[in-house]
């Protein structure tokens, strides 16, 4: 949720939802902590690094951490020692891939949402710049479309971008990619200066005794742009038993630009729709003010015309059945959207429960190549604290195939939805209800 900050504070503060990243599964020291993961006998070529870089670039992060965490208890932790038993362990650290991982760690050590240690191999390196400064035409990266969390040398894909080139090239949420033209695959820098050539991912997908080999052609786009432009291709009219249910995916909340995309498709695209599909799966946050306007307005009529006797037809509201899914990757501003339909009883919210990341947070640049998200505030709705405990939904549904066909989630938003539309009175009795 991007959250602007009174100009006294001078800070630009977003809740973007950040994914915490696992701790690798690899032996204990003595010490207790993990040790770093060996490096990759294809690891990516990078530039040296000398141990003072890492030395002066860890001490940046831990001193950053200290002067703006939301919290000035630090949740706890005694941060201090926590500096000192990983600033230690900076001798072991031989690439940046290693390095990022020990920031990590360290952070992981806090226990809050929001606050990530990112470099330039990383799409979200690129993607929080542009949101916590709206740019929509900004700097551009080469990217295929997805978002997803290391899991040791993999990266586990936890979505697609609906017309993205990864959904051409059929790459799923849930698939482990393993390597690009044969080196260690990253969101970002395994398409580096590889825009409109074709590349070869090697992935695992579950259920399957042989990895897969993919051809996959990246785009150069503002990664933001590429979120909105996602967002208007997922817009769709699904028939089920005989209705017209709307769908749409809100990939991020990060601009005005979406609120807008949202107002035009369900406004225009889907309002001919019996009931309407929301889905928050997934994605950034961003901020949350006016986006569900368009599901609160009363639904007018706008006729125009003129001498010509060209007419155009308008509508002011969406005021249809409306679903939301969700699960643990609804996070940030999205969680405050979910809570705000929930609590006013507008829709009924229908998946998993929701990541629970719920604090406002700032970027800090580290190094030349590195960046820091930070949780820098702290939030409640009515009173309640969602960081940590997220929103359950109306109606639970495990995860399963999601965005695939077999979509769990999706098969139950379809049914719960069809049933709530039986329920509304027909819209012949909702006039009567008003003309008299």
């Amino acid at each position: 949720m991007k959250i602007c900050l009174p100009g006294a504070l001078a800070l630009a503060v977003c809740l973007l939802g950040a994914q915490w990243r696992p701790v690798y599964g690899a032996q204990e020291t003595r010490q207790g902590v993990p040790a770093l993961p060996v490096a990759s006998t294809v690891q990516v070529a990078r530039s040296d690094v000398s141990a003072s870089a890492y030395a002066a670039q860890f001490d940046k992060v831990w001193q950053t951490v200290h002067e703006h965490l939301f919290d000035r208890k630090l949740s706890g932790a005694d941060w201090q020692q926590i500096g000192d038993s990983y600033r230690a362990r900076l001798p072991e650290v031989k690439s940046r891939e290693q390095f990022e991982t020990l920031i990590n760690r360290m952070l992981d050590e806090l226990h809050v949402s929001h606050t990530e240690y990112y470099t330039n191999e990383d799409i979200e390196y690129y993607m929080l710049p542009a949101v916590m400064h709206g740019d929509l035409q900004g700097e551009k990266v080469a990217q295929i479309g997805i978002m997803g969390r290391r899991d040791g040398a993999d990266y586990v894909v936890t979505g697609v971008m609906d017309g993205s080139p990864a959904e051409a090239a059929g790459i799923r949420a849930g698939d482990h990619l393993l390597t690009a033209d044969g080196q260690p695959f990253t969101s970002a820098g395994s398409f580096e200066g590889k825009e409109g050539v074709s590349v070869q991912i090697t992935l695992r997908r579950e259920g399957e005794a042989t990895n897969r080999i993919v051809r996959v052609t990246p785009v150069k786009q503002n990664v933001l742009q590429a979120f909105l432009e996602a967002t208007r291709k997922s817009a769709r009219v699904l028939p089920v038993n005989g209705m017209r249910l709307g769908y749409v995916h809100l990939w991020t909340m990060a601009h005005d630009a979406f609120s807008e995309a949202l107002d035009r498709l369900v406004l225009g695209k889907l309002y001919n729709t019996d009931g309407l599909i929301l889905d928050l799966r997934d994605g950034y946050g961003g901020h949350p003010w006016g986006f569900g306007d368009v599901f609160y307005r009363p639904d007018i009529v706008w006729d125009e015309w003129g001498h010509s006797g060209r007419s155009i037809t308008r509508h002011t509201g969406y005021t249809k059945p409306i679903v939301v899914l969700v699960n643990g990757g609804t996070r940030s501003a999205k969680e405050s959207f979910t809570y705000e339909l929930k609590a006013s009883h507008r829709a009924l919210i229908v998946g998993s429960r929701t990541a629970g990341a719920f604090l406002g947070a700032n970027t800090f640049p580290i190094g030349k190549d590195g960046l820091l998200e930070l949780a820098v505030m702290g939030l409640r709705l009515d009173g309640n604290r969602l960081e940590g405990v997220g929103v359950t939904p109306d109606v639970v549904v495990a995860p399963d195939r999601t965005y695939t066909p077999q979509d769990a989630q999706l098969a139950r938003a379809e049914q719960v939805l069809t049933d709530a539309i039986r329920r509304q009175p027909s819209r012949l009795d909702q006039r009567s209800v008003i003309l008299h």
